[in-house]
This record gives structure tokens, C-alpha cells and sequence, in this order.
């Protein structure tokens, strides 16, 4: 299994969010945790829950230092997911990628080499 952690944002909702602030979304106030995959996993969630986006941005999160806030829980089919119980802090965002729906109106997971992220967290404010 692997051991790299990643969510997934929609853009607006991420640039309209305050720069400074930490990531909280609806989930984290609905279901008290923040929703958080591994790689092999990131299809599936494209899957379920992104259908009919445009477009989805895949952080990358730094699991070194998520302590006791970090559980794996029973999920989707039985397997266990990551959850966050906090808000995540824009300085645990490695790096993300920008997706975008092919041609054949499939929404994929990129190839998770480490040239072709970008650093840091996504940008905030007006796109």
C-alpha cells in the first residue's frame, strides 16, 4: 500500500478560500474529516465522486506531521481510506496537478512522478 497521501479539491472553492487560512471542506464540518486517498485508490475516487467535473486539482499531502488527526477508516467497498480530522494546512501541500477531462470524457489520475507536479500548494484568488 502505498504511503503517499492525496485529496482532492475543485478549483473554485479552493481559489474562492481565504489565502492564509487553513483548508476546510464541507466535508470536514458534514462529516468531521477531511477525505483523503492513496494513490491506488485515486481512481475510484475520481470515479465516484467527481463525475461531471471539468475540472479536479489532486494535492499531494505531507503525511509527516499529521500525528493522531490521521485514522484509516473503512470505506468505499470495504477498504480502508485515510481521513484527515482537521483542516489541512496549505504548508502540508507538497505539490498538485491540474486535471482536466480527455476527449473521450474520461477524468484520470496523472502520473505521479515528481517532475510533473507542481510545487507547493495551488493558488488562491481570482483565476
Amino acid at each position: 500500500m502505498s504511503t503517499r497521501l492525496f485529496h482532492f479539491v475543485l478549483p473554485s472553492p479552493w481559489r474562492a478560500a481565504e489565502p492564509s487560512a487553513d483548508w476546510a471542506p464541507p466535508s470536514l464540518a458534514g462529516e468531521g474529516f477531511l477525505h483523503l486517498s492513496f494513490a491506488e485508490q485515486l481512481a475510484g475516487t475520481l470515479d465516484v465522486h467527481f463525475e461531471g467535473q471539468d475540472e479536479v486539482w489532486l494535492l499531494e499531502v505531507d503525511p509527516n506531521g499529521l500525528g493522531e488527526d490521521l485514522k484509516l477508516e473503512p470505506s468505499r467497498g470495504g477498504a480502508d481510506f485515510p481521513h484527515l480530522y482537521r483542516a489541512l494546512r496549505r504548508d502540508e501541500v507538497l505539490g498538485w496537478w491540474r486535471l482536466t477531462r480527455a476527449a473521450d470524457g474520461h477524468l484520470a489520475p496523472p502520473e505521479l512522478s515528481g517532475e510533473a507536479r507542481r510545487p507547493g500548494a495551488p493558488p488562491t484568488g481570482p483565476g
